[in-house]
């Protein structure tokens, strides 16, 4: 088999294109460029191209031919580049047109396999460093990732979900974002700016426009946000609304740093002894440990102490209560405990317990929980830091549906070159 029978078949081509002949440009003759590997691909003379036109398909004649190159997946270590003359057909119907190659989309300066391989790396990688390991601008790579996922996401069917979260994430400094997914499929859905009411409309047309049925949704869980509460009981009346035992936790944590915030202007010894009281005892250090002792066998009788009691006893309703009424029972003495002691910044939190109570407690109904976005939401962050950055908000969001959409990455190019090849 001579080279050209080779690379005809490693690119998997067929009639009537094949490989005319192949060129390796040393350092010398690219004027100082890097050796880089060329290819250049015909099709049989006499041949006939299907029209591209609105699914025409009629078999018609070449007009003539324009020159194209395209960028392809490195041989080796060299950069290879494919070129080919592509004709043009004058269609009875529609008239001259560009006919579709098989390795690349029209306007495209790089073939389906070097955009499948870059977008595969990019749901591990910066943009800006497989530009720098691939020789190209990041605006470039970003042009066209942005326009696979944008056509992956218009294929997104939703009419499945029965299960929403909606969580916040900041996007830079005090700007949010509020993040939504499918709970089952443990995937992004949409992201809209904001945290208000206002993102759950704006969501809720996606949602619609994708196949989802509001009344067919039995569960969304959220935070404590009163933004998001209206939002849900106004676009989706048959859900219950889940707050899960993450916000809960965290605002009983909250309450107690205040507690001991207060506390420790008179007694000097809680002072440097936040992650004592917040974190769990199994996962203190020994110094941390032996200062947790240390303030309780003294005798000091604090008042962060008995806040600290009361966020244990919210963590073992969750750890302990198996059933809904075993959950209603223990929240409401949790409550009374709490609402006749004399810490005013407690009762605050008991008072947040109460106004939510149908929410929390809607956990032991349906079992789902907010911990899904709290992943996703890391997996964000960690995406923002590793980037150092976007130049826009749109590139964000894009690189969130790539890492966290779950979108069918294997399958983009053929999504999108079978568009194009329906017209």
């Amino acid at each position: 088999m001579d080279m050209t029978a080779l690379f005809t078949v490693a690119l998997g081509l067929q009639e009537p294109w094949y490989v005319d002949k192949i060129e390796f440009k040393s350092i010398q003759e690219e004027a100082g460029y890097p050796p880089s590997l060329h290819i250049w691909l015909k099709f049989r003379r006499g041949s006939r191209f299907p029209c591209p036109v609105n699914e025409c398909g009629e078999p018609s004649p070449v007009h003539d031919t324009v020159e194209h190159t395209w960028r392809h997946l490195n041989f080796f270590q060299y950069k290879t580049f494919l070129h080919a003359n592509v004709s043009r057909i004058r269609s009875c119907r529609h008239g001259v047109h560009t006919v579709l190659v098989p390795w690349a989309r029209p306007n495209s300066g790089f073939t389906l396999l070097f955009e499948s391989m870059m977008l595969l790396m990019a749901a591990q990688q910066p943009v800006s460093v497989i530009a720098k390991t691939s020789g190209e601008t990041d605006t470039c790579l970003w042009r066209f990732i942005k326009k696979y996922v944008d056509l992956a996401r218009k294929h997104v069917d939703v009419s499945d979900v029965r299960a929403l979260g909606m969580d916040e994430t900041s996007k830079k400094g005090q700007n949010y974002i509020t993040v939504f997914a499918d709970l089952v499929r443990k995937c992004v859905l949409d992201i809209q700016p904001g945290k208000n009411a206002t993102c759950v409309d704006a969501f809720c047309n996606w949602f619609e426009s994708h196949g989802g049925q509001k009344d067919k949704v039995i569960a969304v869980t959220t935070d404590m946000a009163l933004g998001f509460r209206a939002g849900i009981l106004k676009y989706f009346s048959n859900a219950a609304q889940i707050i899960d035992k993450f916000h809960i936790v965290k605002h009983a944590n909250e309450a107690l740093d205040d507690v001991r915030k207060a506390e420790s202007k008179k007694q000097p010894a809680l002072k440097g002894s936040k992650y004592v009281w917040l974190r769990n005892f199994d996962s203190l250090s020994k110094a941390q440990i032996r200062k947790f002792c240390l303030m309780h066998a003294t005798g000091m009788h604090l008042v962060t102490s008995r806040a600290y009691r009361m966020k244990l006893a919210v963590q073992n309703i969750y750890e302990r209560a198996l059933t809904y009424e075993e959950a209603k029972a223990g929240f409401e003495k949790l409550i009374s405990w709490i609402m006749h002691s004399n810490i005013p910044r407690m009762k605050s939190f008991a008072k947040t317990l109460r106004s939510h109570l149908p929410e929390i407690l809607n956990y032991w109904r349906f079992k789902y929980t907010n911990a899904i976005l709290e992943g996703l939401n890391s997996i964000i962050q960690n995406v923002k830091r590793r980037a150092r950055g976007f130049r826009n908000d749109r590139y964000f969001s894009t690189m969130i549906f790539l890492t966290c959409g779950k979108l069918p990455i294997g399958l983009l190019t053929l999504l999108f070159h079978s568009r194009l090849q329906s017209g």
